[in-house]
C-alpha cells in the first residue's frame, strides 16, 4: 500500500489539476467528520494557489489560519496531504453540491473516518440565526470529566462577539488552541481543525451563567462543568512533573534523524546549557511549541545555549520517526536536533527517561544546567490562542534560560570541570579505550586467543569471535558460530558490512566489549572499548591550577586572506597538512601573542604548548578549544583555564599531535589542567 501511495503522489503532485479535468478547488470550503451520534463536527477551509502554481491548503479556525497542505488531483479525487500530522485527506469529485471522502493516516490507512465537503460555504454551523440571550465571553473554572469517572481541572477563555464566538481551554498539559463557531439562544457550539484531532464543544447556559456541555471527539466523550471565575488559575507547570534524584546528573542516548546517537556529553553540548523538549510531531501544541522555540533558539543560540527535542510518536519505529521528524523540521525551520525517544505514552517517557516521575503530557520542557542537573521542568504549553498565558510561558522561559546563563567566572570554571570529567568517563570517552588494532587486507580473525590475527583483552570476548574481512576501504564482521554481536542496537550472528566510504562506522557492542572501524590515512583499524575497564574504575580525577581571571584575556579571531596549510606533527613523527582556519591575538603583559587554529566540528582547536609544559603540565602541551560562534563574536575572551590535557594522557591508544612552533607560548600558563598522575 505505501509505496504506492507515495508513487502517485511523487508522480500526479508535478501534473496539474487543469490538465485533467476542469473541476477548479480554489476558494472556501465547509466540511464535517458525522459522528456516530448523529452529531457533526465541521471545520472550515482555503484552497490557494501559491506563486508556482500549486494548491494549498489552510485550516480557517476563528481568527488563525493554518496550513495543512498541498492538494493535487488523482482522478477524480482530491487529496490533501497533511504532513504534519501524517494525514491524508481524499474528497471524490462528482456533480453533487456535498462531496464525500474519508480522513485517514498516510502510512496504511488506520484510523479512516468519513468527512462530507461542500465548496464556495462558509457557514461553520447550520444555525437558525437566533440572538444570543447571554455574553458568555470571560474566564472561566472548568472540570473536564470523562466517562471513566476522571476529572482534569482547567480554565477556559471564551470570546464572543455577537453570536459568534470560540473558546480555549487550557489544560496542566496544554491548550486547544483555536475554536469557533456561534451561541445561540442559550446553547453554544464550537468546533476546531487543524488537521489533527477535530473537536466538538457543545453546551448550554445554566440560569446561574455557569456553562454545561461536552467535549466530543472522533473516538472519546468529556463532560464540561464551567463556572464564570475570572481569578481561575491553572496548575503551576512548574510542580507536575518531577525528578526521582535531583543531584543525578540527568543524562540519554536517543537516535537523530540520521540514525546517530545524540547525547548530552557530546562535543556539541559540552559545557553548554540544554533545553530539553519532550513532544512529538502529532502533538498540536509541540507544533506551537516548535515555531516559538525555532525562532527563540536562531535568536539566542549565539549565547552558549543548545536545544534538543525528544519526539515520540504514533509508531516506535525509527523509520516512521525520521520521516515525521524530517517533516516537522522542513515546517518549522528547525535548526536544533531532533531524536526519537519512542511511543507516543506517558510509559514511554518514563522508561526513555527513568529520571522522571509523574509525567503529565506532552509537551514538557527541561532546563538542564551545564552540570546536567536540572533547574526546572515545565509541564504543558500554553499557545498563542491563550493570550496573557502565552506571554507568561515566553517570560517564565526566558528568565529560566537567563538563569542558565548568568553565572559568575569561577561557577563557569567549575562547570566546565565537571563536563570535562563526564566527557572522559562516557561510553564513547577516552578512559575506556582498551587497543587500536590495524587491519590487514582480507580476513582478520579476532578473540581472546593470542593465535589470531587480532588479540582482544582477555574476558571482553571468547577464544574465537569471529572474522574482520577487509576488502579495500570495506569491513564485514563475520561472527563465529553461536556467537552473537549487537550491531547499531540490532542483534546479528551473520556477516553484515560494518565500514565504508559510503558507511561510517557501525557500533558493534558484545558484552561489555563495544568496538568501531576507523580509518587513518591509508590504515583502517578497529578500535576497542571495555565498558568496564580497570582505567574507567581507577580513574581518580584530574589536578588543576587554581582558577584565575586574570588568565582570560581579550582577544580577536583573524581568519588568513587566502587558503593555507599549517603542519602538526604527531607524537610518532608523522606530519599532518591540516588548513589554518584563523589566528587568536591577544595581550599579555604588553605584548601581543598569536595562536594558530584548525577547525574540528563547531571548534576551533588550539595545540599549544608553554613554559609549563614537561615541568607541571604534560610535556607534549595542551588543547584549547573555542566555540567559533565566540571566537567571532565582538566581546571574544581566550580563556586558558579551559586548558586541558590532550587523550594520549589517559590513554596509550591514543596518538597526540604536538604544538607547531608558532603555537609555543613563551611564558609559564598556570591555568587550566595540570599533569595526568597516572600517565
Amino acid at each position: 500500500m505505501r509505496p504506492a501511495i507515495l508513487f502517485s503522489f511523487l508522480f500526479l503532485s508535478s501534473l496539474s489539476i487543469h490538465a485533467q479535468h476542469s473541476f477548479n478547488p480554489l476558494g472556501e470550503w465547509r466540511g464535517i467528520f458525522p459522528l456516530y451520534n448523529g452529531e457533526e463536527i465541521p471545520f472550515n477551509f482555503s484552497v490557494r494557489v501559491d506563486s508556482a502554481g500549486d494548491y494549498k491548503v489552510y485550516f480557517i479556525n476563528g481568527p488563525e489560519e493554518y496550513f495543512g497542505g498541498q492538494l493535487i488531483q488523482v482522478k477524480d479525487s482530491l487529496q490533501i496531504w497533511i504532513n504534519q500530522f501524517d494525514r491524508l485527506m481524499t474528497i471524490g469529485i462528482n456533480n453533487n453540491k456535498i462531496l464525500k471522502g474519508s480522513w485517514r493516516r498516510q502510512t496504511n490507512g488506520e484510523d479512516a473516518f468519513p468527512i462530507e465537503v461542500e465548496q464556495n460555504n462558509t457557514q461553520r454551523f447550520i444555525e437558525e440565526n437566533q440572538t444570543a440571550t447571554e455574553n458568555i465571553a470571560g474566564k472561566y473554572e472548568v472540570v473536564f470529566t470523562s466517562d471513566s469517572g476522571k476529572q482534569v481541572k482547567a480554565i477556559g477563555l471564551f470570546n464572543q462577539n455577537g453570536n459568534k464566538g470560540g473558546v480555549t481551554f487550557l489544560r496542566p498539559s496544554g491548550d486547544t488552541r483555536y475554536s469557533f463557531g456561534s451561541i445561540q439562544g442559550k446553547e453554544f457550539k464550537f468546533s476546531l481543525f487543524i488537521g489533527y484531532s477535530p473537536l466538538l464543544f457543545k453546551g448550554t447556559i445554566e440560569s446561574d451563567g455557569s456553562l454545561k456541555g461536552v467535549q466530543q471527539g472522533l473516538k472519546s466523550v468529556q463532560f464540561i462543568r464551567a463556572y464564570k471565575n475570572e481569578a481561575a488559575l491553572v496548575a503551576n507547570p512548574s510542580a507536575l512533573t518531577q525528578l526521582t534524584n535531583k543531584l543525578t546528573p540527568f543524562s540519554f542516548s536517543l537516535p537523530n534523524l540520521a540514525g546517530k546517537k545524540v547525547s548530552l556529553d557530546d562535543s556539541a553540548y559540552f559545557n553548554k546549557p540544554v533545553i530539553l523538549t519532550i513532544g512529538g510531531t502529532w502533538c498540536p501544541n509541540c507544533a506551537d511549541e516548535a515555531k516559538f522555540l525555532s525562532g527563540w533558539y536562531k535568536a539566542n543560540k549565539a549565547r552558549g545555549i543548545e536545544i534538543i527535542t525528544a519526539q515520540f510518536e504514533v509508531k516506535d519505529e525509527l523509520g516512521y520517526a525520521q520521516k515525521t521528524m524530517a517533516r516537522f523540521k522542513e515546517k518549522f525551520g528547525i535548526e536544533y536536533q531532533q531524536v526519537f525517544g519512542g511511543l507516543s505514552n506517558g510509559e514511554s517517557v518514563l522508561k526513555t527517561f527513568p529520571q522522571l516521575k509523574n509525567f503529565t503530557g506532552f509537551p514538557t520542557t527541561l532546563f538542564i544546567r551545564s552540570d546536567r542537573t536540572i533547574q526546572n521542568i515545565h509541564a504543558g504549553f500554553a499557545g498563542p490562542a491563550t493570550g496573557q498565558y502565552y506571554q507568561a510561558f515566553i517570560d517564565s522561559f526566558n528568565k529560566h534560560a537567563d538563569e542558565l546563563l548568568i553565572k559568575d567566572h569561577a561557577a563557569q570554571i567549575e562547570d566546565w570541570k565537571r563536563a570535562r570529567i563526564r566527557a572522559l568517563k562516557a561510553e564513547d570517552g577516552w578512559l575506556n579505550l582498551e587497543g587500536l588494532l590495524w587491519l590487514k587486507e582480507g580476513v582478520n580473525k579476532f578473540g581472546s586467543n593470542p593465535k589470531n590475527d587480532l588479540l582482544f583483552p582477555a574476558g571482553t570476548i571468547v577464544s574465537n569471535g569471529g572474522e574482520l574481512i577487509r576488502k579495500g576501504d570495506s569491513v564485514w564482521l563475520k561472527p563465529a558460530t553461536g556467537i552473537s554481536y549487537i550491531v547499531d542496537e540490532k542483534n546479528t550472528q551473520s556477516k553484515i558490512l560494518l565500514f565504508s566510504d559510503s558507511k561510517p562506522s557501525a557500533v558493534v557492542n558484545h558484552k561489555n566489549l563495544r568496538f568501531t572501524i576507523i580509518k587513518r590515512s591509508e590504515k583502517i583499524g578497529v578500535r576497542l572499548r571495555n565498558l568496564q575497564s580497570n582505567q574507567l574504575k581507577n580513574f581518580a580525577g584530574i589536578k588543576y591550577f587554581e582558577t584565575d581571571s586574570n588568565w582570560r584575556f581579550k582577544a580577536n579571531f583573524i581568519k588568513p586572506a587566502f587558503k593555507q596549510n599549517i603542519v602538526i606533527k604527531n607524537a610518532l613523527g608523522q606530519e599532518n597538512p591540516t588548513e589554518l582556519v584563523g589566528k587568536i591575538r591577544f595581550e599579555y603583559k604588553g605584548q601581543f601573542y598569536t595562536l594558530d587554529a584548525i577547525s574540528e566540528g563547531d571548534y576551533l582547536l588550539i595545540v599549544m604548548g608553554d613554559a609549563t609544559s614537561g615541568q607541571s603540565t604534560y610535556a607534549a602541551g595542551r588543547f584549547l578549544y573555542i566555540l567559533k560562534s565566540d571566537a567571532e563574536s565582538p566581546d571574544f575572551m581566550i580563556d586558558f583555564n579551559k586548558a586541558y590535557n590532550p587523550p594520549c594522557v589517559f590513554t596509550p591508544f591514543a596518538t597526540c599531535p604536538i604544538p607547531p612552533p608558532q603555537n609555543i607560548l613563551p611564558f609559564a600558563v598556570t591555568a587550566g589542567e595540570k599533569m595526568y598522575s597516572n600517565h
